[in-house]
C-alpha cells in the first residue's frame, strides 16, 4: 500500500546511491542495558519520550544488550526508560541532547527494591566521545542571557576565542557580526540551519536569512569542522537549530530600547571635524519582537512555533558643509519573521517545515552621508531574503535512519543600492579642508535564489556508525552592477580646487560655471551579468568504535562548483578519540582533514564588468572632444563621436583563452591561469579534554592549517620590475607601459617603438589586466584552551583563550589586496594576515544572586590588529595593480608590519524575573552596557607613511569612524513578558 509519509524520503533518495548520517539538527542516543551482575540483557524495552513535543520513540536491545535511536531533535529534553521481564524499570529524566551528535547511556536493570546505575556519556553538556570536532555548544538560556547588541545572533560565535571579528574586512552595512577562524576568510564560515545550508552562494557574507533570537533552540559553533558532511569553507561551521513547539501553549512579547543620551561619543572626531557618515554621533534602537508556540489540534502530534521581531535604529553623521549643516539621520529597519511546524506521523516518521524572512533597509550604508558629503549623495540600501525547508525523519529499520531536505531560498535582493536624488554628481575640493560631494547615479539590484536538496542515511552497523550523504544547491543570481553600485551614467564634474570660503564653493553660481570644471567623466557598456552555479558534494563517514575507550574517525567527502574548475575536490577526513578512562571524564582527540572553499558568484562581477566587453569610465578635460559644453549638457546622451576609447583596465577569468584572444593575444601574458580552482586547507588538531568535576570542563587543543591555492587579484600583464632601494623612487604609468608583455608585443608587431615619455596614438587598448591567480597560501599555529562550568550551583562560566600566529602572502576574502609589485608574489609578500590578532580571551557567564537577581556579561581582551604600511603613491607606475609600501633601512618593508593597540571590552548585565500570575506569567526586565568601560578600540589605523624619507603626518594613528572602530559605551534596556 503507497504510504505517503515514506515518499518524501524516498524521492530525495533516488538522486543519490547512498547509505548511511544523521543531520546535524538531530541527535542519537546509544548504549547498553546490563544487569545487576553486569551482564547484557538482550530483548529490554527502551522508551524515549521528548518532554516538550512529546516525540515518542522505542528500542529493542539486541544481544549484545545494545541498542540505538538515531534521529532525535534536540529540542526540548528526553526521558530515556528500559524495562524486561523479571526486573524492575528504570528511568532516567532530563537527557539533553546535542545537534549532530550521539549521547551513550548505560542502563543497568535490578530486581525489585535494589538501586539501579544509571550513567550518561556524550550528552550536551558533557565531553563529545564520538568524534573529535572542537567548539562549543550554547543553548537558548544561555543565547538568551548574553549581551547582544540589536539581539544579533552573529556575535555568538565571537564567545570562543578562536573566532575574531572582521569589521576592517569590508561589509560592516549588512549589519551583521562578521568573523574570520582557523586562518580563514570571512567568507568561509558555513552556515547550517536544521540540516540546510544558511549560506547565500552569490557573497557568503553572513547568514542567508537572519533569525530571531527567540527563534533559536540552540548553536553549535565548531571551529573544526571536522565531519566529511561539512564543507564548501576553511573556516568554522556554525549549526543552528531552531525551536519546536510543545503539548502546551507558550507566549512571550519584548521590547528593547537603546537611548542615545547615555552612549558615550567613538573617539577621533566632534560634530564640527567629522569627515564622513562613518562619524557616528549618536544611535537609538527600538525593537520589538514576540514569539508564541504550541500544539495543533487536540492529538498533539503536531506543533507550532512563530517568532517575529522589528527593529527601528536611527545613527545621526554630522554634515559639515554650509549647505546642510546638522545631523544627517540614517534610518535602519529590520523586519525578522519565523515559522515552524513539526508533525509526527508515528512512532517511525517525523517531519517539520521552516519558513523564514529577513526584510531590512538602511537609508546611510557605510555612512555615505557626513561630512562634507551632502545628503543628495544618499543611497538606500535594500536586502530581503526569503528560506523555506521541508525536512523528514524515517525510521527505516532499527539500525537505519533517513533524513531528507528540501530548501527554497530567495535573495530579492541580496543587494540593492538606490540613489535617494539620482542624478549627475559634483565633487569640489576645497583648500580649507575637505572635499564638497553632490549627487550620485551609482546604483545595483542583484538576486539570488537557491534550491537544495540533501539526504543522508544512517545506519549502525556494530561497532561501525556509517555515514553517507548527498547535497546539491543550485544557485542563479546576478542583476546589474555590483555592491555600492558601479558606473556612473549620468556623469561626474570634478571641479578645480576652490580657494574660497566653503559657502561660495559650495554654491549654485559656483557649481553651474563649467570654467570652475577640471573634467567630466562618464561611464558607458554594460553593467548586467548572471551566474548559474551548482555545488554539489557527496560524503562517507565511519565513526569505528574500535574498543569501549579508543574510536577512529574516517571520512572522505568530494564536492564539485560548476562555477569552478577544479574536478578534483576530494578531502579525506581522519581522526580519533580516546576515553583515557571510560568514563568520559578524559579524551585526547586528534584529527587530520582537507577542506575545500566555495569561490563566491559574485566574483563574475569583476569578470562582466570589468572585462573587455563591460563598463568603462570615459573622462575628458576642457577642450577635449566629450567634454560638456555646459552643466545642463550632462549627461551626454552615448559616446562622444570622435573620442578615442579611454586606456582600460581589465580583470578577466581565468581560462578563458579561447574567448579572450578575440580581444588580445592571452598567450603574451604571464602566469595568465587555465583554471579558475577552489583553495583548500590542510588542518591537523591534537588536543585533550578533561571533565575534572561533574560540572567543569577543560580542553586544550592545538590547530594548525595550512592554506593553498588562495586566490588573489594580480596583473598577468605586469611591467617591468621596479626595484626600489631609496625613497621617493618613482616611475610613470607610461613608462611602466612600455614594459608590459603585451604591449611589448604591440608595438613589435606594429614596427613602432613605445615612447615611454608621453602616451600617443595608436596604442594598445589595455594596460593592467588582472585575474584572479591560485598562488596564495597561508599558515596557522594556534593554542585553543577553554574551561567551561556548565550550569549549576547558581552559575555557568565559560573562559575561552586562543594564542595564534597567521602568515600569509595574500589575505583571502579582504579588500585591497595588491602586492608591492606584480613581479614578487612570494616570500616578498608573506608576512602577517591582517587578521592576525596574537592574543585573544573572551569571559562569559552568568550567576544567580541572592533574591533571584542575574548577573553577568562577555568580557573580550586581545591583542591588536596588523595593518598595512604604503606610500600611499603609486611608485611602480602600476596604477591600480599595485599596493606600494615605503623602503625604510634600505628595504620595501613588510607586509602588514604596523600594529594596532590592544582591544578590551566589557558589557555587563543585571536582570530579573517577577512572577506576575502564580508563576505562569512572567515579566523579564533586563539592562545591559556594552564597552562599559568605554574604551577606544580601534582596528583601522593610518598606515600612509608617505614617500619621503620620514613617515608623514598622522602615520599610525587610528582612524575614526564606526568602519574602523568598535562601538563606544552605549546601554540597552529590554523587557520580556512570558507564559
Amino acid at each position: 500500500m503507497f504510504k505517503p509519509r515514506h515518499f518524501f524520503s524516498a524521492l530525495l533518495l533516488l538522486p543519490f546511491v547512498t547509505a548511511f548520517a544523521q543531520t546535524p539538527d538531530t541527535a542519537t542516543i546509544t548504549g547498553t542495558v546490563t544487569d545487576p551482575m553486569h551482564a547484557v540483557v538482550a530483548g529490554a524495552q527502551i522508551h524515549v519520550i521528548n518532554t516538550l513535543t512529546g516525540l515518542d520513540r522505542t528500542a529493542t536491545s539486541n544481544q549484545e544488550g545494545k541498542f540505538t535511536i538515531p534521529g532525535l531533535p534536540v529540542a526540548g529534553a528526553y526521558g530515556v526508560s528500559a524495562a524486561s521481564t523479571g526486573f524492575v524499570a528504570t528511568h532516567l529524566e532530563h537527557v539533553t541532547l546535542a545537534g549532530g551528535s550521539t549521547a551513550t547511556v548505560s542502563l543497568e536493570l535490578n530486581v525489585a527494591g535494589a538501586a539501579t546505575e544509571v550513567t550518561v556519556m556524550g550528552a550536551a553538556d558533557g565531553l563529545r566521545t564520538d568524534q573529535p570536532q572542537l567548539g562549543e555548544r550554547l543553548d537558548s538560556p544561555q543565547i538568551e542571557e548574553t549581551p547582544l547588541a540589536n539581539h544579533r545572533i552573529t556575535f555568538l560565535p565571537l564567545l570562543n576565542a578562536a573566532n575574531r571579528p572582521a569589521i576592517n574586512q569590508g561589509d560592516i552595512f549588512m549589519n551583521q557580526n562578521l568573523f574570520t577562524t582557523n586562518g580563514a576568510g570571512r567568507r568561509q564560515t558555513w552556515f547550517e540551519v536544521d540540516g540546510s545550508t544558511g549560506n547565500d552562494s552569490w557573497g557568503r557574507q553572513t547568514i542567508f536569512t537572519n533569525l530571531p533570537i527567540a527563534a533559536v533552540q540552540e548553536m553549535t559553533v565548531l571551529t573544526n569542522g571536522f565531519s566529511a558532511e561539512y564543507g564548501a569553507g576553511t573556516g568554522s561551521v556554525v549549526n543552528i537549530v531552531t525551536k519546536s513547539g510543545g503539548k502546551n501553549l507558550h507566549g512571550e512579547l519584548g521590547g528593547l530600547w537603546r537611548p542615545s543620551g547615555p552612549e558615550a561619543a567613538l573617539s577621533g572626531f566632534t560634530t564640527s571635524n567629522a569627515a564622513s557618515g562613518n562619524d557616528i554621533t549618536n544611535d537609538t534602537l527600538w525593537q520589538g519582537s514576540g514569539a508564541l508556540s504550541g500544539p495543533i489540534g487536540h492529538s498533539g502530534v503536531t506543533q507550532f512555533f512563530v517568532a517575529g521581531e522589528h527593529s527601528d535604529q536611527d545613527r545621526a553623521s554630522p554634515v559639515t558643509s554650509p549647505l546642510a549643516p546638522g545631523n544627517y539621520i540614517g534610518h535602519y529597519r529590520d523586519w525578522l519573521g519565523f515559522l515552524r511546524l513539526d508533525h509526527q506521523f508515528n512512532s517511525r516518521n517525523n517531519a517539520f517545515f521552516r519558513g523564514n524572512v529577513d526584510s531590512f533597509y538602511d537609508t546611510n550604508p557605510n555612512g555615505t552621508v557626513g561630512g562634507s558629503t551632502l545628503p543628495s549623495v544618499a543611497r538606500v540600501f535594500r536586502r530581503r531574503t526569503y528560506s523555506a525547508e521541508l525536512g523528514e525523519t524515517s525510521v527505516l529499520r532499527p539500525n537505519l535512519l533517513n533524513s531528507a531536505r528540501l530548501q527554497f531560498q530567495l535573495a530579492s535582493p541580496v543587494t540593492e543600492f538606490d540613489p535617494v536624488i539620482n542624478g549627475t554628481q559634483f565633487v569640489v575640493p576645497i583648500s580649507s579642508g575637505g572635499t564638497f560631494t553632490s549627487g550620485t547615479s551609482q546604483s545595483a539590484l542583484l538576486m539570488n535564489r537557491q534550491y537544495q536538496i540533501n539526504n543522508t542515511l544512517s545506519a549502525n552497523l556494530g561497532r561501525h556508525q556509517i555515514n553517507v550523504g548527498g547535497n546539491a544547491i543550485i544557485a542563479h543570481n546576478g542583476g546589474n552592477s555590483k555592491e555600492f553600485g558601479g558606473p556612473i551614467y549620468l556623469g561626474k564634474f570634478t571641479y578645480n580646487t576652490c580657494t574660497q570660503s566653503a559657502a561660495i564653493c559650495e554654491s549654485p553660481a559656483f557649481l553651474n560655471n563649467i570654467a570652475n570644471v577640471a573634467n567630466y567623466q562618464q561611464s558607458y557598456g554594460n553593467a548586467a551579468y548572471t551566474v548559474d552555479d551548482t555545488l554539489w558534494s557527496l560524503f562517507v563517514q565511519d565513526d569505528f568504535h574500535m574498543s569501549r575507550t579508543l574510536t577512529l574517525n574516517m571520512g572522505l567527502r568530494y564536492e564539485q562548483q560548476t562555477f569552478t574548475d577544479g574536478k578534483l575536490n576530494f578531502a579525506p577526513r581522519a581522526g580519533f578519540v580516546y576515553d583515557v578512562t571510560g568514563r568520559s571524564e578524559i579524551v585526547v582527540r586528534g584529527s587530520f582533514g582537507i577542506y575545500h572553499s566555495q569561490v563566491v558568484d559574485d566574483s563574475q562581477a569583476n569578470y562582466s564588468l570589468t572585462g573587455p566587453t563591460g563598463v568603462f569610465n570615459y573622462t575628458a578635460t576642457p577642450g577635449q572632444v566629450g567634454f560638456p559644453t555646459s552643466i545642463a549638457a550632462a549627461p551626454l546622451p552615448s559616446f562622444p563621436t570622435g573620442a578615442q576609447v579611454p586606456l582600460r583596465s581589465l580583470y578577466i577569468r581565468p581560462g578563458r583563452s579561447a574567448y579572450y584572444d578575440q580581444f588580445f593575444p592571452t598567450s603574451t601574458l604571464v602566469g595568465y591561469p587555465d583554471k579558475l580552482l577552489n583553495p583548500y586547507s590542510e588542518q591537523w588538531t591534537l588536543g585533550l579534554e578533561h571533565q575534572f568535576s561533574p560540572a567543569w570542563v577543560l580542553s586544550v587543543d592545538y590547530v594548525g592549517t595550512h592554506t593553498l591555492r588562495i586566490n588573489r587579484p594580480l596583473d598577468v600583464d605586469g611591467p617591468a620590475p621596479f626595484v626600489r632601494t631609496v625613497q621617493g623612487q618613482t616611475r610613470s604609468a607610461q613608462a611602466a607601459n612600455c614594459t608590459r608583455p603585451y604591449w611589448v608585443y604591440w608595438y613589435g608587431q606594429s614596427g613602432k617603438p613605445c615612447n615611454a615619455a608621453v602616451a600617443s596614438n595608436p596604442q594598445p587598448a589595455y594596460s593592467v589586466i588582472q585575474s584572479d591567480v591560485n598562488d596564495g597560501y597561508l599558515h596557522y599555529n594556534a593554542l585553543d584552551l577553554n574551561v567551561r562550568h556548565n550550569f549549576s550551583h547558581g552559575f555557568s562560566v565559560l573562559a575561552s583563550y586562543t594564542w595564534s600566529h597567521t602568515q600569509d602572502n595574500v589575505d583571502p576574502d579582504t579588500t585591497s589586496q595588491n602586492p608591492n609589485d606584480t613581479n614578487f608574489t612570494g616570500r616578498q609578500e608573506y608576512g602577517n594576515a591582517i587578521y592576525d590578532q596574537r592574543h585573544r580571551l573572551v569571559l562569559s557567564g552568568i550567576y544567580v544572586a541572592p533574591f533571584a537577581i542575574h548577573i553577568g556579561g562577555v568580557a573580550t581582551m586581545a591583542g591588536g590588529l596588523p595593518y598595512n604600511i604604503v606610500t600611499g603613491t603609486t611608485n611602480s607606475g602600476n596604477t591600480g595593480a599595485t599596493t606600494d609600501r615605503p623602503v625604510i633601512n634600505g628595504a620595501v618593508v613588510g607586509r602588514n608590519t604596523g600594529r594596532g593597540n590592544a582591544i578590551y571590552d566589557v558589557s555587563p548585565f543585571i536582570s530579573r524575573a517577577f512572577p506576575i500570575i502564580r508563576e505562569r506569567v512572567n515579566l523579564d526586565l533586563r539592562a545591559e552596557a556594552f564597552n562599559v568601560l568605554n574604551h577606544a578600540n580601534f582596528v583601522g589605523y593610518s598606515g600612509t607613511y608617505g614617500n619621503g624619507s620620514s613617515a608623514g603626518v598622522g602615520f599610525g594613528t587610528p582612524l575614526a569612524g564606526i568602519t574602523n572602530q568598535l562601538p563606544a559605551r552605549s546601554l540597552q534596556f529590554s523587557g520580556k513578558l512570558s507564559f
